[in-house]
């Protein structure tokens, strides 16, 4: 007696009608949810050693195809659900009609990507891994059973068949490609029209490979996307020819192959045809940068940024018509950037504001990448600036300046106290448009509600417009630097305290001496950065405690509003948006005049950031300012923010208390005696709180930061190392 085949078709009514209706199930597609569970085992062939879940272009199951590997060999059997007699149970039956076939949900999800078609499942599962922007698909019961699943859905789709190495999946291969032709012609009669058929082409298995190799083992030996990817380019298109058959009056396709195409990888293919159209160059860290033209102007990015791989894509899509995978990018993106590195000129490149032959140039941030020009004899916007910009993401443009504007404009956007503050806001926003530091670091001090947010978002929108305007403090190094690669000015609001490490972070970013910290996920490599970046932040509490910080520092205290004073923020936004490219133009007017003066200029006193001081000086004349009106703001600003750091410095203050008790103000001695002198003139709360050193070793780390502190009051702090550590320190005369 024959086995039944379980991939045989349960019988139907025949003609005569011998069997009864009623005793036909019903398969039931797809599976309800209140259905029965599916059996774990087969009644002979026990455990299956796997399954796959067939779904329909919804997600929803149609039924399962499971694998029992035996003494025998592998077997498969389809499970599926039946309904008799209004009960539901699982069959291992095939289903009836045309097959489903496997991947149907994925290819629903990507309809115009390319699909592969494999012999099994298990292959077609290893080619999705090897392929993800392909859709794979395979029919059920393999090499076998071809003509009986349904490829009419594959008619309009670029299809490329990936066979077994064998004889059998080489037929399989030529039956499927007939199917999928077929189809689509059956389709276009049944419509009366003509319709666009998409198009079939068969892979070759590669020379040397094993009886039976398939895309799963092409997984298993380790073969990369790129290898995968030039198998399928390298596939052989299917033409058909069609042979009148005079019995039926219809036309049948026979499956004829074309010549393979070409087998240079579109890795190879992108990376020589942007020979032309691309400048490869490196920074002096060895970062690769690319320069390209974006409708009619330049842009520069680096190699590895999204916008470059954008452009590349495009590019290849622009050239081919096709779209590139993406391991083929990512490979050519590897081989650009190397190019750039070994081959490529050094450059350097600017953010925001940039230096060439003497001039400055101000990125405008706009789509057109102009910038404006600044000279000693004027400014003027230009469409192809000499230097290399970069940009981030939340780079955001600069309004075109306009001409003819007083400084004096900016005064009613900003409820400054005093003068003296205003001008040292200028002063800030004119450093921030030189492209090297130093930089002072601007502190916007205020009780709430006088406006400190909606103030620092002001200037950064005069200096360096971003998406986001004013950020929280980072939370360590990483951050820090992170903000400061990718952004032109910083500015944290709402800080409410200074921690050691962000206060020399800021300092050290402020006057561009160096930042480095370990990488992301690596052991050995540094993030480093080497730039001067201009800097706000602002808060309620004293930000400038540490004497390093305050000494790099300008500190402006904002207005209390009254509430019949204040403006609602749109509509102070829509004046000042109005306003902004004249007082641009009135920033630049000063900058012009930095550049023309800052030669002659010669400071009578070199104060603490004096590179700043002389700049702001060099540009008072094009601000309208009278000479030397700076220096005196900024000193008396210097005066108030020692002051306050040194009220601020519980062991400085503890060393004034002292001296004034001691015999003629004056101490000899070690740190430890030092330390048993001031202890008493401190509260036993004070003495207790982890801030106040507890040894000679705390105390010598503290009076290192408090010598600053004490010379701006005329002490005299002086540190012997001979034989033993001592210290002398001498009160002022009064």
């Amino acid at each position: 007696m024959n086995k039944l085949d379980p991939f045989t078709r349960i019988a139907e009514e025949d003609e005569s009608g011998t069997i009864p209706k009623p005793a036909v199930p019903t398969c039931i597609t797809p599976v309800p949810a209140d259905a029965p569970p599916a059996p774990q085992n087969h009644p002979t062939l026990g455990k299956p050693s796997a399954n796959w879940a067939y779904l329909n272009a919804e997600g929803r199951l149609l039924g399962y195809i499971y694998r029992f590997d035996g003494p025998h060999g592998k077997q498969f059997r389809p499970l599926t659900l039946w309904e008799r007699g209004g009960s539901l149970d699982w069959q291992w039956m095939t289903w009836p009609g045309k097959r489903p076939l496997y991947g149907l949900q994925r290819l629903a999800e990507c309809p115009l990507a390319p699909v592969v078609v494999c012999e099994g499942e298990k292959a077609a599962d290893g080619l999705a891994k090897l392929l993800s922007d392909y859709v794979a698909v395979t029919s059920p019961n393999g090499a076998r059973s071809a003509q009986h699943a349904d490829w009419s859905l594959l008619r309009d789709r670029r299809v490329i068949i990936w066979p077994d190495a064998d004889a059998a999946g080489a037929q399989y291969a030529s039956s499927v490609a007939e199917l999928i032709l077929s189809a689509a012609d059956e389709y276009g009669r049944r419509k009366k029209s003509s319709i666009s058929r998409g198009s079939v082409a068969i892979a070759q298995p590669p020379p040397g490979c094993t009886d039976g190799w398939d895309a799963a083992n092409a997984l298993e030996e380790g073969w990369t996307t790129e290898e995968a990817c030039d198998l399928i380019e390298a596939a052989i298109v299917v033409e058909a020819s069609t042979d009148a058959n005079e019995n039926h009056g219809t036309a049948r396709r026979e499956p004829a192959l074309a010549k393979p195409a070409s087998k240079r990888s579109q890795r190879d293919l992108l990376v020589e045809m942007v020979n032309d159209s691309i400048e490869l160059w490196h920074d002096a860290n060895r970062t690769a940068y690319a320069t390209f033209t974006v409708s009619g102007h330049l842009e520069n990015w680096a190699i590895r940024s999204r916008d470059c791989r954008l452009w590349l894509s495009g590019y290849f899509y622009r050239k081919t018509g096709k779209a590139i995978v993406n391991q083929a990018l990512e490979d050519a993106v590897r081989t650009l950037e190397a190019r750039a590195v070994n081959e490529g000129a050094m450059r350097r490149w600017f953010l925001r504001v940039g230096e060439a032959s003497g001039k400055l140039y101000l990125d405008l941030g706009d789509e057109t990448w102009r910038a404006v020009e600044i000279t000693p004899i004027g400014w003027r916007v230009i469409d192809k600036p000499p230097v290399k910009f970069l940009r981030s993401q939340a780079t955001r443009p600069l309004p075109a300046p306009e001409a003819g504007s007083l400084i004096e404009e900016m005064r009613r956007f900003l409820n400054v106290k005093s003068e003296g503050d205003f001008k040292l806001i200028v002063a800030w926003i004119i450093a921030a448009l030189r492209n090297h530091g130093p930089h002072p670091v601007l502190v916007i001090s205020g009780e709430a509600g006088t406006g400190k947010s909606f103030f620092s978002r002001l200037l950064r929108a005069l200096v360096d417009p971003s998406a986001a305007p004013i950020r929280a403090v980072p939370k360590d190094d990483r951050d820090l630097i992170l903000s400061a690669s990718n952004s032109w000015a910083l500015v944290f609001d709402n800080v409410s305290n200074m921690p050691p490490w962000l206060a020399d972070g800021l300092c050290r970013i402020a006057t561009g001496t160096g930042f480095a910290t370990r990488k992301l996920y690596s052991d050995a490599d540094e993030a480093i950065f080497e730039a001067a970046r201009p800097i706000v932040i602002n808060g309620i509490p004293n930000l400038t405690d540490r004497a390093d910080l305050a000494d790099r520092s300008l500190t402006v205290h904002l207005c209390a509003i009254r509430d019949e004073e204040r403006l609602p923020e749109d509509e102070l936004l829509a004046e000042f948006e109005q306003a902004k490219p004249r007082i641009l133009g009135a920033l630049l007017d000063g900058v012009s005049a930095a550049l023309r003066n800052i030669s002659t200029v010669k400071l009578t006193r070199a104060p603490r950031m004096a590179d700043v001081v002389k700049w702001v000086t060099a540009a008072e004349a094009g601000l309208g300012w009278g000479p030397g009106s700076f220096l005196s703001v900024y000193e008396e600003n210097r005066k108030a923010a020692s002051a306050a750091a040194f009220e601020a410095d519980s062991v400085a203050v503890a060393i004034e208390n002292f001296l004034k008790t001691a015999d003629g103000g004056r101490f000899d001695g070690t740190a430890t005696q030092l330390l048993a002198e001031i202890n008493p003139h401190v509260t036993e709360a004070a003495r207790r709180s982890k801030h106040w050193p507890q040894n000679a070793a705390q105390l010598g780390n503290r009076i290192s930061r408090a010598t600053p502190l004490l010379r701006s009051k005329n002490y005299v702090v002086e540190r012997h190392h001979s034989g033993e550590r001592t210290i002398t320190i001498i009160a002022p005369q009064a």
